[in-house]
């Protein structure tokens, strides 16, 4: 009689102890492990080396001057990304912050068309933090930030600012410093904005296949 005393005993005080702890939320769980603000410098040192900006390559260099952000602001971004899975024969992919504003630049290229055009497709189904499924001609917000995500030939690109991004400016900037005019699709999002999609768009030329 006593054991069974003695026993009901234990079960009841592991589960007073069992409810005092701290219950797990999905929150905890999904809570990113980097963010491009200007708060992260003590991780930021840690994990990146000092000399980022020598080790992007030469086009990223000119991009950088380009745009006036300091060479000390630059940080490679080392881990592996969706398009990463699809064996891109080259990336450059790094960030900038400045106290105006956080600048990403992501490039992949490929071994032929077929390659990035399967990349693309397949990151526009699960794209963004949210893991989106896009089509298309969808009119979403994707993030808080201005991004435009564009597809060349061989090469998958991404450039996200924290301020506002204008198509007008940003591309022929590309095609200034070496990536030509051409673009045979292109997701553009600017601050605070939805979604606009082209296709075959040419800035140069007033022949668009698709406008917002």
């Amino acid at each position: 009689m006593k054991s069974w005393f003695f026993l009901g005993f234990v079960v009841l005080l592991l589960g007073c102890q069992s409810s005092e702890e701290k219950v797990v939320t999905l929150d905890d769980l999904s809570k990113p492990s980097v963010h491009y603000t200007a708060s992260d410098d003590t991780l930021k040192k840690k994990d990146f080396p000092s000399i980022a900006y020598d080790s992007i390559a030469y086009f990223s260099k000119k991009l950088v001057d380009t745009l006036g952000l300091p060479k000390s602001s630059i940080h490679r971004i080392n881990s592996l990304l969706f398009p990463d899975r699809f064996n891109p024969v080259k990336s450059d992919k790094w960030y900038g912050v400045t106290p105006n504003d956080s600048f990403v630049y992501k490039h992949w290229m490929y071994t032929d068309t077929n390659v990035a055009e399967n990349t693309y497709y397949n990151w526009l189904d699960n794209f963004g933090g949210k893991h989106l499924s896009l089509k298309f001609g969808d009119k979403v917000r994707v993030s808080p930030n201005a991004f435009v995500l564009l597809l060349q030939h061989r090469s998958v690109l991404l450039l996200e600012s924290t301020k506002e991004i204008r198509k007008e400016k940003i591309l022929p900037l590309l095609d200034t410093l070496g990536f030509g005019n051409t673009w045979k699709y292109v997701l553009f999002q600017n601050k605070g904005k939805k979604t606009e999609w082209y296709e075959k768009l040419n800035l140069s030329s007033e022949n668009e296949s698709s406008k917002p």
